[in-house]
């Protein structure tokens, strides 16, 4: 039986992901494109029979409350991907906490489901930010999948955690994965860009491959507003921040479209299943 691998999706605007925000610019004055790019998701999804978790922010959820029911009665799991779509060592401890709880309770009431799981925007990049992991156990979430302590470029760390683990507080973690190569580099080849739209099909297809026979499943990731071919960005936006959002756009929907016609994709609550029931 071929193994499945969680397919992960974080639930966001355009304009949230941008790393730099101009300043004075209200989101609710900006076009919203997630109901669109979501429900073009959601189609795929159904016709390749993959099912996914959503990692779906509070501010998205708020506004749009039947997109999440939608995602739920497709038979999806819901997850929290933040409320507000801030860097976690831009908090301190109450401010995460209250940010991770306010997006628990909008899920919670608009799926109607106990939410189990988290993803931290841009990550958790440090070992010094693992308090955040000890306030998500204190919050009830049973697992986390945000810890890639690499430095951003050139992926460096060999140190990296490839299999699924406990942290002290008892949350799991589910790692993204990593391929060693290129003399001990870590490339990053499921989501955010290398998945399917940095790097050729058969790259990703390999590393997969590899990684599912060396640990078992792998954790992949993308946003809706990757399979939009209209780049937008806010204000000020750096150039390369441009260049990383506008890259591979074409590509990216034949491409998903192909790895879950491949590979067999399920939620992270049924592919950790003996996990989270220990």
């Amino acid at each position: 039986m071929a193994i499945a691998h969680a397919l992960t999706i974080d639930v966001e605007e355009w304009f949230h992901d941008d790393w730099r925000p101009a300043r004075g610019v209200d989101w609710r004055d900006l076009p919203s494109t997630v109901a669109r790019d979501v429900t073009l998701l959601l189609d795929l999804l159904a016709r390749t029979g993959a099912r996914a978790t959503f990692f779906v922010l509070g501010d998205v959820a708020r506004r749009q409350p039947d997109l999440v029911k939608r995602i739920a009665a497709a038979g999806h799991e819901i997850a929290s991907h933040g409320d507000a779509h801030r860097l976690v060592p831009t908090q301190n401890r109450a401010e995460f906490a209250a940010d991770v709880r306010d997006s628990i309770a909008v899920l919670s009431e608009c799926a109607g489901v106990r939410i189990a799981g988290y993803r931290a925007p841009y990550f958790l990049r440090r070992p010094r930010d693992l308090w955040a992991i000890d306030v998500l156990a204190e919050l009830g979430l049973r697992y986390d999948t945000s810890y890639a302590p690499v430095r951003w470029m050139p992926y460096l760390g060999r140190g990296i955690p490839r299999a699924p683990y406990r942290h002290p507080c008892g949350v799991w973690e589910f790692p993204l994965p990593f391929a060693e190569r290129f003399g001990g580099w870590n490339l990053p080849y499921a989501g955010g860009g290398p998945l399917l739209r940095f790097l050729p099909y058969r790259v990703v297809e390999q590393a997969l491959r590899a990684h599912e026979a060396a640990i078992g499943p792998a954790v992949v990731y993308c946003h809706p507003w990757e399979l939009d071919a209209e780049v937008r960005s806010l204000p000020g936006t750096p150039r390369h921040v441009r260049l990383w959002k506008r890259l591979g756009r074409a590509r990216m929907l034949p491409a998903l479209t192909r790895l879950l016609a491949t590979f067999p994709f399920r939620p992270i609550r049924e592919v950790y299943a003996n996990e989270l029931a220990a």
